[in-house]
């Protein structure tokens, strides 16, 4: 499929809001039944007869209102399974995220935090590699949890901020961090859409101003929990950006999650669609140990839409000390377009420190 240069990026934008408003038309709750009402009628405007006919009519809606208040309480003991199932499914994904430390808590937690990692990823010709990232974030005072300052490497999120967060083993382990330092707002309500903008500085070898806007919703349509994330940016040296993550969960069990996630980027430097779609299972062993096993189709959009490596792997996570220090043992098999999708086995062996407040 080939597409229009300066049409691509809009016409993606109208695709997902037409999205939305059917979801929200289908979400929305029907009227309450109360708005079947008596009349509004003028005594002194009709006579005794039409008085008659009008309390047929009124009777008529009374007992209309009656029997559709009946069919609603012999119906309500649906509600309280829709409401454990949907509030289930929900809880399940967020104690998983929060215990893999998916960005998304990060970028959606609304007091201080810190993550530390460092990282040590082993190849299949046996060469050692050594990285290591920093997410922190801290509330200000005196701005009602509004603003936070925050400080970050690896911002552009290329290798956290896809479906699933499935790729930990970055492709250039060694390479050296940029840092970007800024400021957070959050404007709107938790459970409906919520706007994060912020803006800052890119710290490497040059000083760049960035902004950066993320939006993002949560639905919930019978077992599932729906994630849909957008986030707008601009560097000053790369120009505009848009990501779009959407992510379904399903609760199988008790301590299973299933989890498909899709994931589109688009930047005016490359002008084409980077894309990847990633499943995956969550098993919680324990309090302190859980499981996630993945599978992730990368793609692009030029000249037609075609994959460019495919990706399985397993993490282990397992909380060595307290609610903060983690340990994570990551096997990968990568097949990639340029070497012919030939296996590529690595391992990565992570220690991840946690605070929040």
């Amino acid at each position: 499929m080939l597409f229009v240069k300066h049409r691509k990026l809009s016409f993606s934008l109208l695709l997902l809001s037409s999205m939305l408003l059917s979801t929200v038309a289908i979400a929305e709750p029907l009227d309450d039944v109360s708005a079947i009402s008596k009349p509004n009628i003028n005594l002194d405007s009709v006579d005794a007869e039409q008085c008659l006919e009008d309390d047929d009519v009124f009777l008529e809606n009374t007992d209309l209102n009656d029997k559709l208040k009946a069919d609603e309480d012999f119906l309500s003991f649906l509600d309280a399974p829709q409401k454990y199932i949907s509030s289930g499914v929900e809880a399940l994904a967020s104690t998983l995220d929060e215990f893999f430390s998916n960005d998304k808590v990060f970028y959606e937690s609304s007091g201080t935090y810190l993550r530390l990692r460092g990282d040590m990823i082993r190849d299949e010709n046996g060469e050692l590699q050594y990285t290591g990232d920093i997410r922190f974030k801290l509330r200000l005072p005196n701005t009602k949890k509004k603003i936070k300052l925050t400080f970050e490497s690896d911002a552009d999120e290329r290798r956290d901020n896809n479906a699933g967060q499935s790729e930990n083993i970055p492709a250039n382990a060694a390479k050296n961090n940029d840092y970007f330092a800024g400021l957070q707002a959050t404007l709107g309500k938790k459970h409906a859409w919520q706007f994060k903008p912020s803006i800052g500085l890119r710290l490497g070898s040059t000083v760049e101003p960035y902004f950066r806007l993320r939006a993002r919703r949560r639905y919930m349509l019978e077992k599932w929990s729906i994630h849909w994330a957008e986030t707008a940016y601009w560097f000053n040296s790369t120009g505009t950006g848009l990501d779009s993550l959407l992510e379904f969960n399903n609760k199988i069990t008790d301590d299973d999650l299933f989890r498909a996630g899709s994931f589109a980027r688009w930047t005016n430097k490359t002008d084409y669609y980077e894309l990847n779609q990633t499943f995956s299972m969550f098993h919680t062993l324990s309090d302190r140990k859980a499981l996630s096993y993945y599978v992730t189709i990368y793609g692009i959009s030029e000249p037609t839409i075609s994959a460019t490596r495919y990706l399985i792997g397993l993490t282990y996570r397992q909380r060595i000390h307290k609610d903060y220090l983690f340990f994570e043992i990551i096997p990968q098999i990568k097949y990639q377009k340029i070497n012919d999708f030939k296996s590529e086995f690595s391992v990565l062996f992570r220690i991840e420190i946690i605070f929040k407040k």
